[in-house]
């Protein structure tokens, strides 16, 4: 699991994030070799961009066979940046597929606001490619056991249902003395510091 940090301006004005990289490692491990590979034929091949259609078409070249999707059939499954509102990790584009022969995969595709860079390709180590959709939801709980989760990042509810309230994150996000370091989400049932996970 991920842990999750409260960003915050003041109270009632913040949000939930995570390290991007931390939550990729959670996730997959590098790979080099197909990086390099990746990399060196788009080059070969005159691609500047690392469009879906450029993974897909050297996942081909190099297996004979095209990627599948998140469930083994399908078109790959790419994040896309230009929702900024509802995700942990807003610095982020990538594309998971799976191949024949390499297995599941994720490629980083662009950095903050979308700009394309140098794909990156990580072997999944997670079991079924849909943890790596599951970039809105978190779980957490507070000092008193009071335990919450969110689906989308802006809403909270209770894991248990125990509450049927639905409230909003940045509500509930509190910066003591004005130390934005010291940001945190208060529960909405005691007002202790509810520590999130992804």
């Amino acid at each position: 699991m991920t842990s999750v940090s409260v960003e915050a301006w003041a109270h009632g004005d913040g949000w939930l994030s995570v390290d991007t990289q931390e939550w990729i490692n959670d996730r997959g491990e590098y790979a080099a070799d197909l990086t390099d590979d990746l990399r060196e034929w788009m080059d070969a091949h005159g691609h500047h961009w690392p469009h879906d259609e450029v993974i897909a078409a050297w996942i081909t070249d190099r297996t004979g066979e095209p990627p599948a999707g998140l469930h083994g059939d399908g078109e790959m499954w790419h994040h896309n940046l230009v929702n900024f509102s509802d995700h942990l990790i807003d610095d982020l584009g990538f594309v998971v597929l799976s191949s024949a022969r390499f297995g599941d995969l994720m490629v980083t595709v662009a950095d903050y606001l979308g700009h394309y860079v140098s794909p990156t390709v990580y072997r999944s180590t997670v079991d079924g490619l849909e943890e790596w959709a599951e970039y809105t939801t978190a779980e957490g709980e507070c000092a008193n056991g009071h335990r919450w989760c969110t689906q989308d990042t802006v809403h909270l509810h209770s894991w248990n249902d125990t509450d049927m309230t639905t409230y909003r994150v940045s509500d509930r996000v509190r910066v003591p003395f004005g130390d934005r370091d010291r940001a945190y989400a208060a529960c909405p049932k005691c007002g202790k510091a509810v520590r999130f996970a992804s």
